[in-house]
């Protein structure tokens, strides 16, 4: 019983680790399967806004202690160099994929959100799954958690507006398609008599 309790434990601390790189990866595999480059633009707003987001919350954050964090919270790394993110990266990934999917769906069609509820409460728990295991392990305070959430929420909503401009929404990550039901518009249709135009022929 207890060997099956380290198990299922080391399995929930795999799923919360690698979780914002299984979500990339879903979205660009998505983009490679419909040969189009939705995922590729998702991809590089998603590292616009990380770089921005470490950066302006670094700024707000200031300077935090690093004796208290569990080992677990340095387990990636970039280039074996630890702690240049002040805010955690993976509550970025879920925040601004979640805004950016919202835009696009209210974007294209306000019933769209009907369509995407599953993944949007998916993402939900998610964020919510990730701030109890962050502060379980003692990961980062409250005030990182929030300056997370709220900027990489702004910046998903912000680049969700630029593409819709740029490209009208082709390329946002939930696009429109032939099955969406439309009102359909009065038109008037003038009918003319045809045995009026074989009496002026003859």
């Amino acid at each position: 019983m207890y060997l099956v309790n380290i198990e299922y434990k080391n399995l929930k601390e795999f799923l919360y680790i690698f979780a914002p790189f299984i979500i990339i990866s879903y979205f660009i595999l998505l983009s490679i399967i419909n040969v189009d480059l939705k995922g590729v633009v998702y991809l590089i707003g998603l590292c616009v806004s990380t770089i921005l987001t470490v950066f302006i919350g670094n700024g707000i954050v200031g300077k935090s202690a690093e004796s208290s964090k569990d080992v677990l919270c340095n387990i990636v790394t970039i280039n074996h160099i630890a702690g240049i993110s002040k805010i955690p990266i993976s509550l970025i990934i879920y925040c601004f994929t979640f805004a950016y999917i919202l835009f696009s769906a209210v974007a294209i069609n306000i019933t769209y959100l009907f369509k995407l509820i599953m993944p949007l409460i998916g993402l939900i728990v998610l964020v919510i799954s990730d701030i109890i295991w962050i502060t379980t392990n003692n990961c980062f305070q409250q005030k990182h958690i929030l300056s997370a959430i709220i900027i990489s929420m702004i910046l998903g909503l912000g680049w969700g507006v630029i593409i819709n401009k740029v490209n009208n929404g082709s390329l946002l990550l939930v696009s429109g398609d032939s099955n969406i039901c439309t009102m359909p518009k009065k038109r008037q249709f003038k009918i003319s008599d045809i045995r009026k135009k074989f009496k002026k022929d003859e």
